[in-house]
């Protein structure tokens, strides 16, 4: 069908639009103090950043050119050769074995509701939706191992792997067919270009995790399940722990079987997903193909995506559901369906992905109300193609999925959507009875809206200046003018469902993140009107396409000011060997978890004075904030050594993460407070400004258990025996005792670190086929008391005082530990646990 050409009448006004846009940006642009917009740290991460733009669109090219590819499969091979490069093959398996196993299961189910022609990304999702569901249920019992993960993950390619190899072959053909039908010129270098700014965000998959939100919340969670089995929904220590969590299930599943880069690599996966919806609703609201595309590069370019696709934000997942959810509702609303026939039960794929999506966030009912009016104004088309029933079903699965965390919340803290609305609900847990609110997003809905949002961004996001992307105003309301002029009533359609959520929610809460749904949608948008003006000759042809590149170039400049971590390019920090190294200088509190793990062996809490970014750690975590407000009162009541000391032994906190520059909320000036945290413990290590403390001996929570050492055959003098503690968990610490003449005992935990030497006296001199020996354990120190013969030596005590610098390999110290440590052999014998561990 050749394009609709404007009159001159149109033609104007789109172009007036279009050049007033870019004067306001212009104008903009000027206002900015570009010192304190930080677009990158330094020249190094900018010239960095140009340089892999340039080498990507040069190897993902040639790669197309000479193999006679599609740029996304020539993405995809430049894609797995960095994985590999980087050892992140494996973690790249288990996303696409997730991804596999939740289309399987998806196709299983919509067969069961009885939708027809699935879409791959319908399968997909309510997979995904099912999984993340199962886990949410999983997470209340201690049953949260990877091989209970694995063979969930398995059994839909065994049940059906007829079903997998004609999908597969369907694929395949998707995909050679999408191939053909592109213009050579035009669509190989958009769809470059989209392969491109696609490879940044999989390349950022696999750099480690420094975003706030992800390692207080959304990394924390899939940690906890990996190394707890379960979640302990205890909103005395965490407030947070009872609401909606689907997105942290899906990435605890990517977690318990690949690790943190496996969790990044599904959420980029749901960034990509969400492209191919904005594909897939320009296309249904009759865009061009080239729109399109041009949609999906400007959604990718877009900072604000670029800030949920870099770091483990739930938003990919929510949005991906709702944007899904809301097309399928356009889609039953609509009397012509492109996709698919009539009687496709959209309203039931609609109600199961919306109740998805308020399983992963509360916010998804600021789109209900857009939805409702839409089924209202368009009753009489879908009752006659789905009906009533339809309707009904979708709205039991709505409930059904969604309902799930509301109500865990309700059973457990009375309150359905804690620690929300507490004025209604009056939850006990919560310090307040006031609802609880951010005082700085409330500026609402104004006449210049988009303005603001893209200019004075930190008023709706913790971002700065064009983190919302530049498109509001280089091309949106010519967009909204083209699809006014054309008629083009399932763009309105879009457009209406997606501003009146943004409307309910600015009335609450003005805060970009929560709008991520809206934002995806009216890309979409805004690819339905351009799209239809590109696809015409002309001088407006050409100025769209100059705003288009525009946008996508100043979109690119500005990508990573909506970061709240470091705004570098640190693309050697996806290789393992640099990873450490790269957290020691960017987040020290990372490494300071990781030594408190090995520390922590009875994984008792550890309370952290420093920011909440203690994902992956073993114990407990005590924050002095309104993250639990029990212990930020306590914290907040100390005035001396002996009143913080008491606070530790009340909650058995062994360890302390202290950051110096910690500003401790309201309890104190900061020199009185530290000193108070500092003389009730002493420091085992320091990694730049944080530092790792144990409590003094006196305040210590102290677990002891006994054991016994059964030697079953003769040795001789020079025999070295490892005693294991059993019941410690991960088996972190190891004695070491020589039964010779002398009677000298060393310690050594598994690291090699040299940890205590002990004499135990002349009644266990020689050698004796039964040696008992009981340990208590005390923190990170032992008790010994060894009976040879009848005869027990006097107590001794271990002090485990780690030289962190005694390690194999540095300072000298071989695999053997020759000229400093003996080494310890094969221990002949075995370890039995007379007594449990119990707390005194």
């Amino acid at each position: 069908m050749k394009p609709q050409k404007p009159t001159k009448k149109q033609g104007i006004l789109i172009g007036v639009a279009l050049i007033t846009g870019l004067g306001l940006t212009l104008i903009g642009l000027e206002s900015l103090t570009w010192s304190e917009s930080v677009l990158w740290e330094d020249s190094r991460s900018w010239g960095g950043f140009l340089g892999f733009l340039a080498v990507a669109a040069i190897v993902i090219g040639l790669l197309a050119q000479q193999l006679k590819l599609t740029a996304g499969l020539a993405v995809l091979m430049a894609a797995t050769l960095l994985a590999l490069l980087a050892g992140a093959i494996g973690s790249l398996l288990v996303a696409a074995w997730f991804a596999g196993a939740c289309s399987m299961v998806g196709y299983w189910c919509l067969g069961k509701l009885r939708v027809k022609d699935r879409t791959f990304l319908d399968c997909f999702l309510a997979g995904a939706g099912i999984y993340g569901s199962a886990v949410g249920i999983l997470a209340h019992f201690p049953v949260n191992y990877p091989g209970v993960y694995a063979v969930a993950l398995t059994l839909p390619f065994l049940a059906g792997w007829r079903t997998v190899v004609d999908e597969g072959g369907r694929l395949l053909q998707l995909v050679d067919r999408d191939s053909r039908n592109r213009a050579e010129t035009e669509f190989k270098w958009l769809d470059v270009a989209i392969g491109v700014v696609a490879l940044v965000y999989f390349v950022f998959a696999m750099m480690p995790e420094v975003g706030y939100d992800a390692l207080v919340t959304h990394l924390f969670v899939p940690a906890h399940m990996a190394l707890r089995h379960q979640w302990g929904f205890d909103v005395t220590t965490y407030v947070w722990a009872v609401v909606p969590m689907l997105g942290d299930w899906i990435f605890s599943m990517g977690y318990m079987l690949g690790g943190e880069t496996a969790a990044r690599f599904i959420n980029v996966g749901f960034i990509f997903v969400l492209g191919w919806l904005v594909r897939d609703c320009v296309q249904w609201a009759g865009g061009s193909l080239v729109g399109a595309r041009w949609a999906v590069l400007v959604f990718l370019s877009t900072p604000l995506t670029f800030t949920v696709g870099c770091s483990l934000y739930i938003e990919s997942i929510w949005a991906s559901f709702v944007v899904a959810g809301c097309l399928a509702v356009l889609r039953a609303c609509s009397s012509s369906p492109s996709f698919g026939k009539p009687g496709r039960n959209e309203l039931l794929l609609s109600g199961l992905l919306l109740g998805c999506g308020a399983a992963v966030k509360a916010i998804t009912f600021t789109v209900l109300p857009g939805i409702m009016l839409l089924l209202i104004w368009r009753f009489r088309t879908w009752f006659k193609t789905v009906g009533l029933q339809s309707l009904a079903g979708g709205i039991g699965l709505f409930l059904a999925t969604g309902g799930i965390p509301y109500a865990t919340a309700w059973w457990l803290t009375g309150s359905p959507v804690f620690p929300l609305f507490n004025r209604i609900f009056k939850s006990p847990y919560f310090g307040s009875s006031e609802n609880f609110t951010n005082s700085n997003y409330n500026g609402g809905l104004t006449w210049d809206v988009l303005y603001r949002v893209t200019f004075d961004t930190v008023k709706y996001l913790e971002a700065y200046a064009g983190a919302s992307g530049f498109q509001w105003l280089l091309l949106f309301i010519p967009a909204l003018i083209t699809l006014f002029l054309y008629r083009r009533i399932r763009g309105g359609a879009m457009f209406l469902v997606a501003v009146i959520a943004i409307a309910v929610l600015f009335h609450w809460q003005s805060y970009l993140r929560y709008a991520f749904p809206s934002w995806v949608i009216l890309t979409a948008v805004i690819g339905v009107g351009l799209g239809t003006v590109i696809t015409t000759q002309g001088h407006l042809s050409k100025l769209c396409c100059f705003s288009l590149v525009i946008t996508v170039m100043l979109n690119l400049l500005f990508i990573n000011v909506g970061r709240q971590t470091p705004r570098d390019f640190p693309l050697l920090s996806m290789f393992q060997s640099y990873k450490d190294n790269y957290l020691q200088t960017r987040l020290p509190i990372r490494n300071a978890v990781e030594l408190v793990n090995r520390l922590n062996v009875e994984r008792t809490p550890v309370a952290v004075f420093a920011e909440p970014l203690t994902a992956g750690l073993s114990g407990d975590a005590l924050y002095p904030n309104w993250y639990n407000i029990p212990f930020l009162q306590e914290v907040n009541s100390i005035h001396d050594e002996k009143d913080i000391a008491a606070v530790f032994k009340k909650h058995g906190v062994n360890f302390i993460i202290l950051d110096e520059n910690w500003s401790g909320g309201s309890c104190g000036p900061k020199s009185e407070r530290q000193a108070l945290i500092e003389k009730a413990s002493e420091p085992v290590a320091m990694y730049d400004y944080v530092s790792v403390r144990k409590i003094k001996d006196g305040n210590r929570h102290v677990v002891s258990r006994s054991m016994r050492l059964v030697v079953d055959q003769e040795t001789d003098a020079d025999t070295w025996y490892p005693l294991w503690t059993t019941g410690v968990p991960g088996n972190a610490n190891l004695v070491t005792v020589k039964f010779a003449k002398t009677g000298t005992q060393f310690r050594y935990d598994k690291w090699g670190c040299p940890a205590v030497i002990i004499e135990p006296g002349a009644s266990c001199a020689g050698m004796d086929r039964r040696v008992d020996i009981t340990v208590d354990h005390i923190d990170t120190q032992w008790k010994m008391a060894i009976n040879c013969n009848g005869a027990v030596s006097a107590a001794d005590t271990a002090s485990n005082k780690i030289d962190m610098k005694d390690q194999l390999g540095v300072n000298g110290i071989t695999s053997t530990l020759e000229g400093k440590y003996p080494l310890a052999k094969l221990f002949p014998g075995k370890l039995e646990e007379t007594q449990p561990a119990r707390k005194e």
